[in-house]
């Protein structure tokens, strides 16, 4: 036998933090690999050039940071956030996008940015970067005595308690932090130059930039009184015909006043100002935004309001049915002339606070404008069944609309029953839901906490080419579901973490549009074979990411014939060069995951049979990309998906993954990996079950029901009570072609009979 190991490619596309996600299927699985052989050749005949395996490309994971104030933030792949707040209060933030770099800003911390508090403290896809994955640590510079809180929950409380007893003075992010505390600043390595610049040090420039002379600016915050605001209001200002020249996202007003030195031409600025009480809570947020021209060759400097008492227009809903806003998330993108992204931002609120706009007087001239409003509403606490709501509204393209009630009736929305499964009774989960308009590359959302099993309906719309996906987060682990269109008028049900739980391969959602990439997970490009495994899927479809990952122990092996291609401990998939002739293939793949939060699927043995030779021909569509030989993720030619077949099931287990003893049953449906041509019918299943872990195994009464779904019915005994049951299926084509997949502990057979 010959053991070879597995070394990482490059990932075509894959570029700094917060760029454009490498869209799910093969990449998000292959974050196994990291766990992986060190880099080595893997081939099956010493003639022949090796390929690569799929390494994650940097912006494919999910990560878990906890900001210095105590906010819980989770970056995804494309630079989508989703934000928990601190125990016992609310998640009210702002959002700038500078580059690849995502910073998540809590309100009652703008009043001390850039003078107490570095940008950096906030810039969450550094942090990510820099391997933070608890609450950031900091350095913290005083004078005198003075101490500032532990990083986490007890700052934030700390400074809303200031920013309370300073808003009373009438001047929040005046006063000394914390009676002393000069400065605080992350105690890691952020990877400096891609952070947010501090604004004294000037703003971010390009080399070209600094040769044209610049300009005076003098910008005015007015409060709603029509006098400068007091205290400290960041804001953002950026040049329109080409950001490339003057980008500045966190410019601060000190009593209602900033200069600065710009190139001349057109620009766009933009304020987000909270208003407080006395305990540190947001009484009202307004957005003010201001276009203006600096002349070339003037002599005197250019004069600026962001007048906050234009933002009058406050952000409204009505729905169908009677609901309360628990979310509401603005988003505001300003481009240049050039396309180019020159002001990226947004709030965030779940406290109820007001929240008012600017709108438009005309349309901008220069570049492009888009502003947006996102909303989560909940059902009144006596609802017999919950319910919620979930909407994406564009403004009409250029301006932020004179009016901003927002009336949804029952013809936009999507109908989506909802069934949330825990094997564990009473686990805490939370939930948010992802939205994106056609022009955004990134989403925001705020998580909702509850317990499970829960069920409720979630109405979803939003304006033209709106889609969406979910994640979920359950114990540590965090799911997610694949990119989807709301389909109006249309009722779905969808199961959430129904078992069992097993590895297999992701597929594009129904009806996602064809400019999404799909990274193949299971094709054959030339002689370079990908077989690359989500280890964690519900029944439905739904993944679990690789980071943080509950698997304590798996194997991996690639078999042809008598030779062992490739066979390792800790991944999960990978590329093999292999000889062009057709051969069988055998890929087996074993997982133990070590989970206090469940107590089902935690252990799978799953073995595949196929054939493949040479790919000199296309299946998969082609907004596909495949691994070439050369290791780099490439187009879709001669690319063709493996016949692999895999099982979905629907297991007839109760929320809680309980099933009575007696008379029970299972269908599988059993198909092909995405891609496949003219895939071959799955004619023959046989399903077992087990009642002692797998020691003595009852094969079920099999039933073919057509287009390879089949029924497997059996008895469960009495004696069974109280235990786990495992499962065995097995399905092949009339090609040959098998799976065999073994889980423990599937489900538990209920103590009593129902």
């Amino acid at each position: 036998m010959v053991y070879r190991r597995i070394r990482q490619p490059a990932a075509r596309g894959a570029g700094a933090r917060g760029a454009r996600a490498l869209a799910a299927g093969c990449v998000l699985a292959a974050l196994g690999l990291a766990a992986g052989p060190a880099p080595g050749a893997l081939a099956a005949s010493a003639e022949r050039t090796p390929a690569a395996v799929p390494a994650a490309a940097p912006d494919t994971a999910a990560h878990t940071v906890t900001l210095v104030t105590g906010e819980r933030v989770t970056l995804g792949g494309d630079g989508s956030i989703v934000v928990a707040p601190r125990p016992g209060a609310e998640a009210d933030y702002v959002t700038r996008r500078l580059d690849n770099d995502v910073f998540v800003i809590p309100l009652t911390a703008l009043p001390y940015l850039g003078r107490t508090l570095d940008p950096a403290l906030f810039n969450v896809s550094a942090l990510a970067e820099a391997g933070v994955t608890t609450t950031s640590p900091v350095r913290v510079e005083t004078t005198g005595r003075a101490t500032a809180p532990r990083s986490g929950p007890a700052f934030g409380a700390a400074l809303a308690q200031q920013v309370g007893a300073e808003a009373a003075e009438g001047s929040p992010g005046d006063g000394p932090l914390f009676g002393g505390v000069t400065s605080v600043v992350p105690a890691v390595a952020t990877a400096g130059g891609r952070t947010a610049p501090h604004p004294p040090a000037g703003p971010a420039r390009t080399r070209a930039a600094r040769a044209v002379a610049d300009r005076p600016v003098k910008v005015t915050v007015l409060g709603t009184d029509g006098k400068p605001l007091p205290g400290t209001t960041p804001f953002a200002l950026a040049n329109v015909d080409d950001a490339a020249l003057y980008r500045e996202p966190f410019l601060q007003a000190v009593d209602g006043e900033a200069k600065a030195e710009v190139p001349a031409g057109h620009y766009s600025a933009m304020v987000s100002a909270p208003a407080f009480d006395g305990a540190g809570e947001p009484t009202g947020i307004r957005m003010a935004t201001a276009e203006f021209t600096v002349p070339d060759g003037a002599t005197t400097g250019t004069d600026v309001v962001l007048d906050l008492r234009k933002a009058t227009e406050r952000v409204t809903f009505s729905t169908p049915r009677p609901a309360g806003e628990h979310q509401l998330i603005l988003h505001y993108l300003r481009d240049d002339a050039k396309g180019a992204v020159a002001v990226n931002g947004g709030v965030g609120v779940t406290s109820g606070a007001p929240v008012r706009v600017q709108p438009s007087g005309r349309a901008v001239t220069t570049g492009d404008l888009r502003f947006n409003v996102y909303t989560h509403r909940r059902a009144p606490a006596d609802a017999a069944t919950p319910y919620s709501y979930d909407l994406k509204l564009a403004n009409p393209a250029g301006v932020i609309a004179k009016d901003q009630h927002y009336e949804v009736t029952g013809r936009q929305l999507a109908t989506v029953r909802t069934n949330y499964h825990s094997d564990t009774p009473g686990r805490a989960q939370e939930v948010a839901r992802l939205m994106y308009l056609p022009y955004e590359s990134s989403g925001e959302a705020l998580s909702e906490p509850f317990k499970t099993p829960a069920r409720r309906i979630e109405y979803v719309g939003g304006s033209s080419g709106a889609s969406y996906h979910d994640w979920l987060k359950a114990g540590e682990r965090r799911f997610v579901s694949e990119r989807q269109t709301p389909r109006p008028g249309r009722t779905t049900t969808v199961d959430w973490l129904r078992g069992p739980l097993a590895p297999g391969f992701t597929e594009p959602a129904r009806g996602t549009a064809g400019d999404e990439t799909w990274y193949c997970a299971a094709c054959r490009k030339g002689d370079a074979l990908t077989f690359s495994l989500t280890t964690v899927m519900d029944s439905a479809g739904h993944h679990a990411l690789a980071v943080p990952s509950d698997i304590t122990s798996s194997h991996f092996a690639v078999v042809s014939g008598d030779t062992t291609l490739y066979e390792g401990d800790g991944v999960s998939g990978g590329v093999l060069t292999v000889p062009p002739g057709k051969a069988p293939y055998t890929v087996v793949y074993d997982q133990t995951r070590t989970n206090g939060e469940f107590r089902h699927s935690l252990t799978t043995h799953t073995e595949w049979t196929f054939a493949s030779g040479h790919s000199g021909g296309q299946t998969v569509p082609d907004n596909w990309t495949c691994v070439s030989e050369a290791g780099e993720y490439d187009g879709p030619a001669e690319c063709s998906a493996l016949p692999v077949v895999v099982p979905h099931y629907r297991l007839a287990a109760a929320p809680d993954g309980t099933s009575p003893a007696g008379d029970d049953h299972l269908v599988v449906g059993f198909g092909h990996v995405p891609g496949v041509a003219a895939a071959p019918a799955v004619t023959r299943a046989r399903i077992e079950v087990s009642f002692d872990g797998g020691e003595r195994w009852t094969a079920a009464a099999i039933t073919a029901l057509g287009k390879g779904r089949f029924r497997a019915d059996w008895t469960t005994p009495d004696a069974a009570a109280g235990r786990a049951a495992s499962l065995r299926v097995t399905g092949a084509d009339a090609d040959g072609n098998t799976v065999t997949q073994t889980v423990k502990s599937a489900f538990t057979v209920a103590a009593g009979r129902g």
